[in-house]
């Protein structure tokens, strides 16, 4: 097979396995009440976490009282008040990050659902030493079988977007909550 002849079998193969449009509605649907759902665990994880820095906080302001009442050695002081402020790191890093990263990871979602959606069309519109930055990023290995045709293997996330199996499932479950709405409307 010739080099053009390849290139017009990535271009076909990048036409067959992007994703279509209502299939990334329900991705983006099923990926987002995941989001949500792992959200909520972490903000009650967050809510021990806030427990826990309270609770050091006393505990740092009664081993200060302890010490200056001559009951907690100087030496002793230090690396009690080092092993406080390392945890309190931790979990004020811990609390901080739950936020971004959810809405970090939200955003993500949509730019890669955005390219997976639309894969053919960005792969045309690019010159040649773009689309080896195409495949890359979409694809861990395209290979060219013996009866010349093209077979990827996605790389992530889009390993999950392009499997048609998890596209068929998220579109089950898109039909599934809008019938169960649909349902509570009706008898509400």
């Amino acid at each position: 097979m010739f080099v053009p002849d390849i290139e017009a079998a990535v271009e076909d193969y990048y036409r067959h396995v992007q994703i279509p449009e209502h299939a990334a509605t329900a991705l983006r649907e099923l990926v987002t009440s995941e989001f949500d759902r792992l959200h909520q665990v972490a903000k009650q994880e967050s809510q021990g976490y806030e427990a826990e820095r309270e609770a050091l906080r006393d505990e740092r302001t009664k081993l200060m009282q302890a010490h200056y009442a001559g009951a907690v050695p100087l030496d002793l002081l230090g690396s009690e008040q080092d092993r406080i402020a390392r945890r309190l790191a931790f979990l004020d890093a811990q609390i901080n990050a739950g936020d971004i990263e959810y809405e970090q990871a939200k955003a993500h979602l949509d730019d890669c659902l955005a390219l997976a959606g639309d894969m053919h069309a960005i792969y045309m519109s690019i010159d040649d030493s773009l689309r080896r930055i195409a495949n890359q990023a979409f694809f861990d290995k395209l290979i060219v079988t013996d009866d010349d045709t093209i077979h990827g293997e996605p790389g992530v996330p889009f390993n999950v977007f392009l499997n048609r199996d998890v596209q068929t499932l998220a579109i089950r479950q898109q039909r599934r909550t809008a019938k169960s709405g649909t349902q509570a409307g009706l008898s509400d």
